[in-house]
């Protein structure tokens, strides 16, 4: 099965996603509920404005995949739609809550990814938040892909691996990555002599005010 989703597949899953986890007693989702969903300016990285019929095709897309499936309620005027990745993937809350959070927003730090996505899942720790990216990385078929390079503690970023191949994966300013033919490149870079110019000379004044206040 393909995971290689366009940009309006990964908005509608993702927010079929968050619908179900944050306010179960409005789901499923009639298909007005989640274009709004989609569109809502909150949470959202692009914000959009997609039609009705846009997110429909979307939705029999993943429909076709597994990844979604169409609800059709006893008494219900309308038909409704729900996430079905989870039980297609044999995905965990926080897993699949994490994986909602990258496909609304694209690449985060995992400060910003624990924060965000514990709203749908419980992520107590950046601890829990490692354990569960590290499961979703090491499938068969990875799920999630480490940005920052190896060895680096602080300011960590992530990004799902559902982009298809051309599609250039979001950058982030201060950490600039591509993503090209399937896989992703990482380039780092130092801090500039002046930078570290002055972050010596921050310590040092604090150093300095240290001793001053000892002393008194």
């Amino acid at each position: 099965m393909s995971l290689k989703l366009t940009e309006i597949e990964r908005r509608v899953l993702g927010t079929l996603i968050e619908k179900w986890l944050t306010t179960p007693q409005a789901y499923p989702l009639s298909l007005n509920a989640l274009t709004n969903g989609c569109n809502q300016k909150s949470a959202r990285d692009p914000e959009t404005s997609y039609s009705e019929q846009e997110v429909e095709q979307a939705c029999l897309a993943l429909k076709s995949r597994s990844l979604a499936v169409q609800f059709f309620g006893a008494g219900a005027r309308v038909p409704k739609w729900e996430e079905a990745m989870s039980a297609t993937l044999a995905l965990s809350k926080p897993e699949i809550a994490v994986l909602a959070e990258l496909m609304l927003r694209g690449p985060q730090s995992e400060g910003e990814l624990r924060s965000r996505a514990s709203r749908m899942a419980d992520l107590p720790t950046l601890e829990a938040l490692h354990g569960v990216l590290e499961k979703l990385r090491s499938r068969p078929q990875p799920l999630v892909q480490r940005l920052s390079e190896e060895g680096r503690v602080r300011g960590v970023r992530w990004a799902h691996t559902f982009y298809p191949d051309g599609e250039a994966l979001p950058q982030a300013p201060e950490s600039p990555t591509t993503f090209a033919s399937g896989s992703f490149s990482a380039a780092t870079t130092s801090p500039s002599p002046t930078l570290e110019q002055r972050l010596a000379a921050l310590e040092a004044r604090v150093a300095e005010l240290e001793r001053r206040t000892q002393g008194l």
